[in-house]
């Protein structure tokens, strides 16, 4: 492995490039105390030292660090890992780590995030944004399936309710935004014309 890029990332932190690809971060003082240069040959001992203990530790602190101010999926903390410079293993190592504690728990998540979410996002879009975050698509549906939330409908007009206090004086522009708010939550078109026509909001539909 030879040393083809050194990279300062910050005021003391570096990246550095073996073979063409950036390989992992490290800081000021260890990049001196291993002596990397660039064009430099990287012992396998050496490469094992950085990886192995070195930056192994390192990375389980950082992911310990990050759920410790909020949940994260096992894909976003991976994806943070990764940005932080962390090579494929340890950041999988670092994964397995915190997952072997559960402090990363997708099932959980799912669970937390519909229960915080469901009087206010529908079903729908609560299962997009659980798979935008990496929650596989059964345990997403799992944790809405047992879920105990208002109904769609009962929902939209929940939301109708709290946006719009006279409902009556609405204006065609006003009632389009609405049905835009809905429809961006995730609501069915039928579910929020039903709503609508028994909020009596009925006679402004036709135009959208």
């Amino acid at each position: 492995m030879t040393v083809t890029g050194i990279r300062q990332l910050t005021k003391q932190k570096i990246e550095i490039s073996l073979d063409g690809q950036p390989a992992f971060v490290l800081y000021k003082g260890e990049l001196s105390r291993y002596q990397i240069r660039e064009g430099q040959e990287i012992p396998e001992e050496l490469y094992r030292e950085i990886t192995g203990e070195v930056l192994i530790k390192r990375a389980r602190r950082y992911a310990l660090h990050l759920l410790i101010k909020r949940d994260y999926t096992q894909r976003e903390l991976r994806q943070k890992l990764e940005r932080a410079g962390y090579p494929p293993e340890v950041t999988e190592d670092a994964l397995a780590y915190v997952k072997s504690y559960r402090y990363v728990d997708d099932d959980r998540y799912a669970r937390r995030y519909v229960e915080q979410y469901k009087e206010s996002k529908s079903r729908r879009q609560l299962q997009q944004e659980l798979s935008r975050r990496g929650v596989p698509r059964e345990l997403a549906q799992h944790a809405l399936e047992e879920a105990q939330g208002p109904s769609e409908r009962q929902l939209i007009r929940q939301l109708v309710e709290k946006k719009c206090r006279n409902r009556q004086g609405l204006t065609e522009k006003e009632v389009q935004r609405l049905y835009g708010y809905l429809a961006r939550r995730g609501f069915s078109g039928s579910d929020i014309g039903a709503v609508l026509r028994e909020l009596d909001i009925f006679d402004k539909i036709e135009m959208i």
